[in-house]
């Protein structure tokens, strides 16, 4: 019987949950940890490497601070001490100690006196740093202050709110301190519960950018209001009350472009897409849509975990959602900002994010920061890259196939030592190879290669042929990776068979 060949794209169409394993995509993944998806191939992500050691235990929050002109500083919160963690190495002493907790929310602001942080956790009188000194001034009174628990600048004023509390606070225009007003919400709130969180969302009105007011309510409801002073009813008013689901965390929400991002228990929401529809049908407009089975698992396992928080990354042309698995664990759900395609990335146990100087960095549960997405190791250990790919009729579905070799094509800057497998008909076998992590210079795996490549430091192409076995009418590949070194691209799948007849 005649051998025939068929050759397929890596997974660059990402991770995919939604759809059944029949009806799969060719290009998307059953599973896919630590390949990143970008427009035509798949890469093992980049490592992390430590930045700043010897705090007192988990770090909960990271504060940049990004003044108009010079560098800007970075700050970790371990315990109840705050440190600065800008330069590599070793933390001296704190720069605040005492705190109650280290679970800060931050918002920086400027005014004519210069640029300011101003820091709040729900239990302490709000800190406050100009670029050189830590303090409690200029103080806020109004509200209880030891009980504000979120910030946001919104129309040159500064806004924060109290927990448990459906009232916001404002300031006077270009204020960091001062007598706040109240502004109260309920009644509006029509569902109850308290401001999560609060952000500004730029949409295009016709005659320009327009920044309104979005309140986030801990029962799932968006209260939008347009305008630029409060206390004037003919320049501040109420476009709207709209459901949504509940917020996930108290950093629920991030700054994309123009718009804003909400981590829900419906999935990953932009708020322009959601405003238009009902809350039903909000899935469908969710970034997270390809995988909100797994998001929804994760919500449902880990909601009450400390740690939800999403970050956009433009160096690394991806969207983070980080996952607490636990206390100390956590996975990253991240899509490419460019094709949207989503991904898992596991090793990484983080608490909280940041960054400075558009790099990266997370805080660890031992008292470390991390840069992340650097180097080709996880701090001196393999990065354990796993793909299982859709399974694929090779255009027949109903003729039963002998498979009986599979070549996968890596592009990388050392040999891949890629382990790769053959699942048939949706039954996703146990692995039989090995990965192995190599040095970079090794060339062992494959039985050939040629050429350089654009990718990576002088990427090189890899290849060679396995065997597999399996007979069924769909196949797909596993490949499996573990490195410290190199960092490889998987481009495409080789695949020869017999074809038997219809069953």
């Amino acid at each position: 019987m005649a051998v025939r060949s068929a050759s397929i794209p890596a997974p660059y169409g990402g991770w995919d949950t939604r759809e059944s394993l029949a009806d799969m995509p060719p290009k998307n993944a059953i599973k896919l940890e630590n390949w990143f998806p970008s427009t035509d191939k798949v890469f093992v992500r980049r490592g992390y490497t430590s930045h700043a050691t010897g705090m007192p235990g988990a770090v909960e929050t990271l504060i940049p601070y990004v003044p108009t002109t010079g560098n800007g500083k970075l700050f970790a919160a371990s315990g109840g001490n705050i440190y600065d963690v800008t330069h590599p190495g070793a933390v001296g002493a704190a720069v605040v100690s005492g705190m109650t907790n280290a679970r800060w929310q931050y918002e920086e602001i400027g005014t004519a006196a210069g640029q300011f942080v101003v820091c709040v956790n729900g239990a302490n009188t709000p800190l406050v740093y100009d670029g050189t000194t830590w303090g409690t001034t200029p103080a806020i009174t109004g509200p209880t202050v030891n009980n504000l628990i979120w910030a946001n600048t919104h129309q040159r004023r500064l806004w924060v709110g109290e927990k448990d509390s459906l009232s916001a606070w404002y300031l006077p225009v270009n204020s960091v301190g001062g007598v706040a007003t109240e502004f109260i919400l309920t009644g509006v709130a029509k569902l109850g519960g308290y401001i999560m969180a609060m952000g500004t969302w730029t949409r295009d009105a016709g005659d320009g950018m327009d920044d309104v007011a979005v309140f986030i309510t801990s029962e799932g409801e968006a209260i939008i209001y347009s305008g630029t002073d409060p206390a004037n009813v003919s320049t501040w008013s109420l476009i709207g009350v709209f459901r949504i689901g509940k917020p996930i965390g108290r950093r629920c929400l991030t700054k994309a472009g123009s718009d804003i991002i909400i981590i829900t228990q419906d999935g990953f929401v932009p708020l322009s897409a959601i405003l238009s529809m009902d809350r039903s049908q909000s899935r469908l407009v969710a970034i997270s849509d390809q995988i909100n089975q797994a998001v929804n698992d994760a919500v449902r396992n880990y909601k009450n975990n400390f740690g939800w928080q999403p970050i956009v990354y433009p160096k690394g042309t991806y969207m983070l959602f980080n996952i607490p698995t636990s206390q100390t664990t956590a996975d990253q759900y991240v899509f490419n900002t460019i094709t949207g395609a989503p991904c898992k990335f596991t090793g990484q146990n983080a608490i909280c994010w940041g960054l400075m100087n558009d790099n990266l960095y997370f805080g660890g549960p031992s008292g470390n920061v991390y840069l992340a997405d650097n180097g080709s190791s996880n701090n001196g250990k393999n990065i354990e890259a796993d793909a299982i790919q859709a399974f694929n009729y090779f255009r027949s579905p109903q003729p039963r196939k002998l498979f009986k070799m599979v070549e996968c094509v890596f592009e990388s800057n050392g040999s891949p030592n890629a382990a790769v497998d053959w699942s048939v008909d949706f039954n996703v076998s146990a692995p039989v190879s090995t990965a192995q992590a190599s040095p970079v210079n090794s060339a062992v795996w494959g039985n050939s290669k040629w050429g350089k490549g654009t990718w990576g430091t002088e990427g090189q192409i890899y290849r060679g042929w396995r065997s597999v076995r399996g007979s069924g009418r769909s196949g797909a590949p596993r490949v499996r990776i573990k490195t410290n070194s190199s960092r490889p691209a998987w481009i495409a799948t080789h695949v020869t068979y017999e074809r038997g007849g219809v069953v």
